[in-house]
């Protein structure tokens, strides 16, 4: 008696069910609502829109594993030198949006000092040369914007806010503020943190070195209007999947024309500061939300099956 098995059914239907990447690469994906993207596997910033062409040291592509310890993958490290306070990396997006999600993985190098003041990644809204401005506040024409930074007291990640509505660091009714953290854990009520629905939930993680972590921030414009109390803007955060938010009816914009259009990914340091860098990887903008990278395979696809697979077997 003979029987026989076709192998090729087999192999089509495990493809079916878990496709291979043909590519290290996550942007060669094709993803409708991604409005940028980066893996740094182009080979240099050409992608990239800074005026000083992001030169070394203090921007630099590595061949690294990443947060899928992957042979073959690049990062980008930005590093500031002693004496200096800033690296970055600027894309002016292609289209301006009045919602963006953007993921990236980040990954704090050893001796890094999460005790130091600082500044970190994030999206813009507004002209590109008010993109480090600071100490005032914003008057819904002109900006509106959201960084990762982390509280240096206790080493724990939040998102620093410039918009209309800001409130917390306000010294005097002349406009001078800097910006809003979110959550707001720097008390419970009695000076900045006095709007309870900012305040933490959940306790964002304290920060380690030497390991990837996945962060997804969305900000939102909401309803441009002259009323705060009609405002509906907002802010979340995802660290590693976990969501921290939202924290939402953010008085963020009074005029319409103004609208998301800057992503920076930058390492900003105020004052003194160690001498290790941030690696960065697998960066995306997109008007849905992201989320973690489950595999990038670096395999090929599967070949067709052909009659050559077939296998007879007799009993």
């Amino acid at each position: 008696m003979k029987r026989v098995i076709l192998g090729f059914a087999v192999v089509g239907l495990l493809a079916a069910v878990t496709p291979a990447r043909s590519s290290l690469n996550e942007c060669e994906e094709d993803q409708s609502a991604w409005v940028f993207c980066s893996g740094f596997e182009e080979g240099n910033f050409d992608i990239w829109d800074d005026w000083d062409g992001n030169p070394a040291p203090t921007n630099t592509l590595l061949e690294h594993p990443g947060p899928l310890d992957l042979a073959g993958n690049h990062v980008m490290r930005l590093y500031v030198p002693q004496g200096q306070h800033g690296a970055d990396v600027i894309k002016v997006l292609p289209t301006q949006h009045d919602q963006l999600y953007v993921r990236w993985y980040a990954y704090w190098e050893d001796g890094y000092d999460f005790g130091v003041p600082n500044h970190g990644s994030g999206l813009h809204a507004g002209a590109r040369e008010l993109l480090a401005q600071s100490g005032f506040r914003p008057d819904g024409t002109d900006r509106f914007n959201a960084y990762l930074d982390h509280w240096p007291a206790q080493h724990r990640l939040h998102l620093y806010s410039y918009y209309r509505g800001m409130y917390q660091d306000c010294p005097n009714p002349e406009g001078a503020c800097w910006g809003d953290h979110f959550p707001c854990m720097y008390d419970e009520g009695s000076g900045y943190c006095t709007k309870a629905e900012h305040r933490e939930t959940i306790p964002t993680p304290v920060m380690e070195t030497s390991r990837w972590y996945c962060i997804e921030m969305m900000v939102d414009g909401g309803t441009p209007t002259d009323d705060p109390d009609r405002a509906d803007g907002s802010l979340n955060l995802w660290i590693d999947g976990i969501e921290y938010g939202p924290w939402t009816d953010l008085w963020m914009r009074t005029t319409a024309e103004l609208k998301l259009s800057i992503l920076s990914l930058r390492l900003y340091f105020h004052d003194q500061h160690g001498d290790a860098g941030l690696l960065v990887d697998h960066v995306v903008v997109s008007t849905e939300p992201i989320g973690p990278l489950d595999s990038l395979t670096g395999v090929e696809d599967p070949p067709p099956p052909s009659w050559g697979s077939v296998k007879e077997i007799f009993d």
